[in-house]
């Protein structure tokens, strides 16, 4: 089967999908997946190489050749008693050398193009990228078709890579970052007993009883030639995408089913995890609840709408940066996400490939003076509440629309990134490239359709809450309490800002002590 489909409004390019791999069906109810058994490497038979589906974005004129190979295989896939192996797999693959070459040997075969293998895994997908000049193509796809097909799995590169991993998860994610530990935390509650509940890393424990058996048994089960979406984009060579499809023959060809996903659990009211980190300097405030929409669905391109208004990333115009760093100088950004976001390097762009069959509503607050979280909680959850109750004006709605229809197109501004969503189109089964969809949608709306999408699906009081603070049980006291939380200023405030403060440090809550957990950052993910 092959498709053709015009992307002219975004790229100019022409998109080319081809096999007989089936994008994302409707949701349909699902069960929750029974414990598995002990994991084995699955076994060996022949793949066919014209099931793998292909994505395309040629562009003669390009100079370079971008990769990516998506697995529709993550973290979700994950063993319960081993958190973290998708990952571990994974990075060893990137990082563990080929069966011809050691890793500081394949290092050095890429050094001169400049050129690297990458991974990033997610929930639902684990995608192998890279980039590399179209004079370097043969050379660096051998490399890259390597890593892939024939990967060293050394034992003491996996013993490297395993100890990496703990650190990042004990060092960085529990010591150094508590804006992303905050994020990961409020995923472990949002997916309470569900396979999204843990982060990529994993956890300590799952990480430290992981065995190089175990990787390679999960390699067999996820990573594997029927999970596979081959893209390549840029100055493809004639007959590059036929060999590709061929060569990745050489991967497992025979999958473990996808972890089926139960229900993500619904907040009965606003539920707080208090992670207690003692050496924290500010607070991290995360707060967010599932909704039943992706791309493709009915409310998708109104709540997208609401996100930029409301929140959107790195951008000064959202009502929560105004409201709380603008107006307050609270801390350094306040954004709100409709779908699950990751940044893509240090960018404000999202990086693609990071679709996920179940989405969540969240807020994120960058870290604020202790002196200050109750009051800029309440003063998140106040905007919240304003928004469902009030909506956005007519004006709002028009100004906010125009701004995503020119400001949206900068998220796919090279070829990987523009690679990446014609993939993530593959996945949520949009009949048309994204931005084509999104915007053409924007435009049949109008502002009571939006209003009313906010009403079905945001609420304040059904929010989960994670904050990395120190004093968590001091803290916890004060929720309970529900005394006003005053804010002070280093310098005098207009009189709306104060006037708008004596209402909001009055707010009530209503959070009951059984509703609030504290946990020492020390066991978080352990």
């Amino acid at each position: 089967m092959t498709r053709l489909v015009s992307i002219a409004s975004l790229t100019g390019l022409a998109l080319l999908v081809a096999g007989c791999c089936e994008p994302l069906p409707p949701r349909k109810p699902t069960t929750p997946e029974p414990t598995p058994a002990p994991i084995e490497a699955a076994p060996a038979a022949e793949a066919s190489a014209s099931e793998i589906p292909v994505v395309l974005l040629p562009s003669p004129a390009s100079s370079s050749v971008s990769f990516r190979f998506v697995f529709k295989a993550g973290s979700a896939d994950d063993p319960v008693d081993l958190p973290g192996l998708t990952l571990l797999t994974a990075t060893l693959m990137t990082d563990g050398g080929t069966e011809s070459l050691t890793y500081p040997e394949l290092i050095e075969k890429l050094f001169p193009m400049a050129a690297s293998v990458q991974v990033e895994v997610d929930r639902d997908e684990t995608v192998f990228l890279g980039r590399c000049h179209k004079d370097h193509v043969a050379a660096y796809y051998e490399l890259f078709r390597d890593v892939l097909t024939k990967p060293r799995l050394d034992p003491k590169d996996f013993e490297r890579v395993r100890e990496t991993l703990r650190s990042d998860l004990a060092l960085s994610l529990r010591g150094n970052d508590d804006e992303a530990l905050g994020k990961a935390a409020l995923a472990s509650v949002l997916y309470e007993g569900h396979p999204y509940g843990h982060p990529t890393l994993g956890s300590e424990t799952g990480l430290g009883t992981a065995t190089l058996d175990d990787v390679k048994a999960q390699r067999g089960r996820v990573l594997c030639a029927s999970r596979l979406t081959i893209g390549l984009a840029g100055a493809i060579p004639e007959g590059f995408a036929d060999k590709v499809r061929q060569d990745m023959k050489a991967l497992p060809c025979t999958c473990a089913p996808p972890a089926d996903l139960p229900p993500a659990p619904v907040p009965s009211g606003i539920e707080v995890l208090l992670v207690d980190k003692p050496s924290a300097e500010a607070t991290a405030i995360s707060i967010g609840e599932p909704i039943d929409v992706r791309r493709g669905d009915p409310d998708y391109p109104a709540l997208k709408l609401v996100e930029a208004y409301f929140g959107q990333h790195r951008n000064s115009s959202g009502v929560l940066y105004t409201s709380l760093r603008e107006k307050r100088g609270f801390n350094y950004g306040d954004y709100a996400y409709v779908e699950h976001f990751a940044q893509e390097g240090g960018e404000r762009i999202p990086t693609p490939n990071i679709s996920r069959r179940q989405q969540s509503f969240s807020i994120w607050l960058r870290p604020v003076a202790d002196k200050d979280k109750h009051f800029a909680l309440r003063l998140a959850l106040a905007k919240l509440q304003e928004l469902v109750d009030k909506g956005l004006t007519k004006e709002d709605f028009e100004r906010t629309r125009a701004f995503v229809k020119r400001y949206y197109l900068t998220y796919a501004m090279t070829e990987s990134s523009q690679l990446g969503y014609a993939l993530d189109d593959r996945f949520y089964g949009l009949d048309k490239p994204y931005f084509e969809y999104l915007f053409g949608a924007l435009d049949k709306l109008d502002v009571e359709q939006v209003n009313a999408a906010i009403k079905r699906h945001l609420s304040k009081d059904k929010m989960k809450i994670a904050m990395v603070t120190r004093d968590a049980a001091k803290f916890a006291d004060a929720l309970v309490a529900d005394a006003p939380s005053p804010v002070t200023y280093a310098s005098p405030k207009p009189d709306d800002v104060v006037a708008e403060d004596k209402i909001v440090e009055g707010m009530k809550l209503g959070i009951p002590r059984s509703s609030i957990t504290i946990v020492k950052v020390g066991d978080v993910f352990r």
